[in-house]
C-alpha cells in the first residue's frame, strides 16, 4: 500500500492518499476531530518495539491523542502538521499522552514515530531526553507540568484549539435537550472547567517557562481565550489551520455552478447547525425556481438520520451518509459552485476554507470567527444565526445574480491561499519552531 504522497518540501503538504477523510476532518473543534476517551485505553495501535531513530529527534510534540492505522481521523489536523515539519527537516517525534496506558508503546504512522503512555512516562521521556523545543496541543497539566519541573529553558509553543480553554457555556447548544444535560453540564464546572481555566491563565501568562501560544483565529483568542481564562495572552501568535491548497485547487467556476450547493460536514453535534441546512432547503423548495437547483448532502454521525429526515421527499437533494475521503471531497468540489455552511460556533471553519480554496462560494452564518474568514457579499455570504429563511435568501440571491456569483468564488479562492495557504500558515509555525542545529 502507497502509504504517503509526498509532496516535497517547497510548501506543499503530504497527505494520505488510501485514508479515508472524516468531514471536516482537521477542524478547530476539538469534536470534529474526536480525541479518545481518557477513561479507555486506546486499542487502535498495535504496541510495537520503539524504532530507533537514525537521528534523535530534536523536538517532542505532545497531544492527548494521535492518529494511527486503526483510528486515522484521531486529531488528524495535528498529523497534518507533523508531516510538513519532516518536510522541512524538522527531526520531531510524538508523543500521545494517554492516561489509562499502564505500560508505554511505540508505533509509526506515515513515517512518524509516536509514543503512547501515560503521565508518569511523559514525565520520565521529558527528564530524560533533552529536547530543543517542545509543542503542545490541548494543554493540560499533565503535559506542562513536567517541563517545569525538569526542564524549564527548553521553550514550549502552545497551540489552543478549543475545549481546553473555554467556560462550560460555551457550547450551550449542546446540552439544550433536558433538565438533566444542564445539571450534568454545570457539575462540570466544578470537576473541570474551573481547574483547566486557571491552568490556562497561569499558561498564557507565566514567565517560569520559555512560552509562546497559537490562537487559530483572531476572534477566538479575544472573545472566547482570553475572556474566558481571564488574562491576555502574553506571547500570542494567530495562525490558522493550514488549508492544502494543492489537494483543494482553484478552477474558475461558470455561472452554473452556482446551481449546485453542496453540504459535507460531520452530524456529531447541533454545533454544526446542519439542521439548519436542512431547513434552508425545506425554505426553498416553496420557491418557484427551486427545481432548478441541485443539492448534495454528505455527512455522518449520530444526529444524521434524524436530522435529514425531511428531506427525503424532495428529488433533486442526493443524501448520502458516510464518511468520504479528502480526495473524494475535492472532487465533490470540482462538481459544486456552493458551499453550504452554517454553524453555531466555530474558531475557523475548516471544511468551508477547503471549498472556499476550490472556488466555492460560502453560504454561513454571521457568527464567531466566520466574519474573520469570509467578507459578506465580497468573499462569501453570511447570514443571521438560527435563521434557515435568510440562509435561503442568501441562496436566491447567487441565483438571481451570476456575476456576484463568479465574483465571490474567485475572491473566495484568493482570500483562503492568502489567509490559509502554506505560508500564511505552517509556514510561520516551522519558523517560530525553527531549524534543527
Amino acid at each position: 500500500m502507497d502509504r504517503v504522497a509526498r509532496i516535497g518540501r517547497a510548501g506543499r503538504l503530504r497527505r494520505r492518499d488510501d485514508a479515508p477523510g472524516r468531514p471536516d476532518a482537521g477542524d478547530d473543534d476539538a469534536a470534529s476531530s474526536a480525541p479518545a476517551d481518557p477513561a479507555e485505553p486506546d486499542a487502535s495501535a498495535e504496541p510495537t518495539v520503539r524504532p530507533e531513530p537514525a537521528v534523535p529527534a530534536q523536538v517532542l510534540l505532545v497531544a492527548n491523542a494521535y492518529p494511527s492505522d486503526g483510528s486515522l481521523y484521531r486529531n488528524a489536523f495535528i498529523h497534518r502538521r507533523v508531516l510538513a515539519y519532516l518536510d522541512a527537516g524538522i527531526t520531531v517525534e510524538v508523543f500521545y499522552l494517554h492516561p489509562p496506558v499502564t505500560e508505554p508503546y511505540a508505533y509509526v504512522f506515515d513515517g512518524v514515530r509516536v509514543t503512547v503512555g501515560n503521565a508518569a512516562a511523559y514525565e520520565h521521556r521529558i527528564a530524560e531526553q533533552p529536547y530543543r523545543a517542545v509543542l503542545v496541543h490541548f494543554a493540560s497539566p499533565d503535559m506542562v507540568q513536567p517541563i517545569v519541573r525538569h526542564a524549564p529553558g527548553t521553550p514550549v509553543i502552545v497551540w489552543v484549539h478549543g475545549f481546553e480553554a473555554e467556560a462550560w457555556h460555551r457550547r450551550w447548544f449542546t446540552f439544550t435537550g433536558s433538565a438533566a444535560e444542564i445539571r450534568a453540564a454545570v457539575a462540570k464546572d466544578d470537576t473541570y472547567y474551573r481547574g483547566q481555566l486557571t491552568f490556562m491563565a497561569w499558561l498564557l501568562t507565566t514567565d517560569e517557562l520559555d512560552v509562546q501560544v497559537v490562537h487559530v483565529s483572531e476572534w477566538f483568542r479575544r472573545h472566547v481565550v482570553e475572556p474566558d481564562v481571564g488574562v491576555p495572552t502574553r506571547r500570542p501568535h494567530v495562525i490558522p489551520n493550514v488549508v492544502d491548497t494543492d489537494l483543494f485547487p482553484y478552477v474558475p467556476k461558470r455561472p452554473d455552478d452556482r446551481l449546485r450547493i453542496l453540504s459535507v460536514r460531520p452530524y456529531a453535534s447541533r454545533k454544526y447547525a446542519n439542521d439548519q441546512t436542512v431547513a434552508a432547503i425545506v425554505e426553498l423548495s416553496t420557491r418557484p425556481f427551486f427545481d432548478r437547483l441541485a443539492f448534495t448532502v454528505r455527512g455522518e454521525g449520530a444526529l444524521f438520520d434524524q436530522t435529514v429526515r425531511p428531506l427525503a421527499d424532495l428529488a433533486n437533494v442526493s443524501v448520502e451518509r458516510g464518511f468520504l475521503r479528502q480526495e473524494d471531497i475535492a472532487t465533490l468540489h470540482a462538481d459544486h459552485g456552493v458551499f453550504l455552511a452554517p454553524t453555531r460556533f466555530d474558531s475557523q471553519g475548516v471544511s468551508m476554507c477547503e471549498a472556499m480554496s476550490s472556488g466555492l462560494v460560502p453560504v454561513s452564518t454571521r457568527i464567531t470567527a466566520i466574519p474573520e474568514f469570509v467578507e459578506d457579499r465580497v468573499s462569501g455570504m453570511l447570514a443571521r444565526p438560527e435563521d434557515p429563511v435568510d440562509l435561503a435568501d442568501q441562496i436566491e440571491l447567487l441565483y438571481y445574480n451570476p456575476e456576484l456569483y463568479l465574483s465571490l468564488s474567485e475572491r473566495a479562492a484568493t482570500r483562503t491561499r492568502e489567509q490559509c495557504g502554506f505560508d500564511a500558515t505552517v509556514g510561520r509555525e516551522i519558523a517560530l519552531i525553527g531549524a534543527d542545529t
